[in-house]
């Protein structure tokens, strides 16, 4: 498993463009360093188009990939250094089942002590994917605010499941928003992070979701409303909110991390 994993990173380190399967330690990291965060049985493949998209478009840096293992040791693979144009980190999760926030909070806090302690990193933004934005939402809820961190600037989340049961994305299917944005029912773990919301760090944020247009109101696995949720929650709380929806079969929730006008949002909000 381990051996199959070393040919896949090397492979990413090659395609990707990051540079030689080697860590070393930079100087302060000055300008941002935008994080790409996996969701739910994700791999080193599944950012890879919005990462090559944002080095062929916005002229971004392949920098590091952290590989996190379960119990939360992460490992950092290429070279950061702060002549680098918005470097990118690529983050990776051995443990890709989980749907435990308190783990997957874990996960990211270790990549964001590393990228402190290591490379002297000061300011980052994230792009998450499905599940992925559980991490980060549950992250900055715990550490958003902790001086001793990287400060969180930007967060681009895709097909976020802010308001879903684990393992139930759909559930409830007639979910919806009230006229006043806040969700008609409530999951537990989205009622938690409400009352938790004053915790949040104030940062700019584009939520994009995608709707099949066939009555599911969802992407094909979370509901819009779960998705648009992220709007109430953090309601007062940004430097600015965007809302992004975007139709039809590539909307669907694994392809809109290969949709192109996906990527082109996410690009020009980081970058603008």
């Amino acid at each position: 498993m381990r051996r199959r994993l070393f040919f896949i990173l090397s492979f990413a380190l090659v395609v990707i463009g990051f540079s030689p399967l080697h860590t070393t330690q930079a100087s302060t990291i000055t300008q941002p360093v935008t994080l790409y965060v996996h969701g739910h049985h994700g791999n080193i493949r599944s950012m890879r188009p919005l990462m090559l998209a944002a080095q062929r478009d916005a002229n971004a840096t392949p920098a590091l990939i952290a590989i996190v293992k379960s119990d939360g040791e992460v490992s950092f693979m290429g070279r950061l250094t702060s002549q680098m144009h918005h470097p990118m980190v690529q983050v990776v999760f051995e443990d890709t089942r989980t749907v435990d926030f308190h783990r997957l909070r874990m996960y990211l806090h270790q990549v964001m002590i590393g990228l402190k302690d290591r490379y002297h990193v000061q300011s980052v933004n994230f792009v998450a994917h499905s599940l992925g934005n559980t991490a980060v939402e549950w992250y900055l809820l715990r550490f958003g605010k902790d001086p001793n961190l990287p400060r969180v600037l930007k967060w681009a989340a895709i097909a976020g499941p802010f308001d879903s049961i684990p393992r139930m994305h759909m559930q409830p299917r007639h979910n919806h928003l009230d006229p006043d944005g806040q969700p008609h029912l409530m999951a537990p773990d989205y009622r938690m992070a409400y009352f938790r919301r004053d915790r949040f760090p104030r940062l700019a944020v584009l939520n994009i979701y995608g709707d099949l247009m066939d009555g599911s109101h969802s992407d094909g696995k979370i509901l819009n409303a779960s998705s648009r949720a992220l709007g109430y929650l953090l309601e007062g709380r940004t430097t600015s909110y965007q809302e992004l929806r975007f139709t039809g079969p590539d909307a669907q929730h694994t392809k809109l991390r290969d949709n192109p006008r996906v990527a082109a949002a996410v690009d020009n909000f980081l970058w603008p």
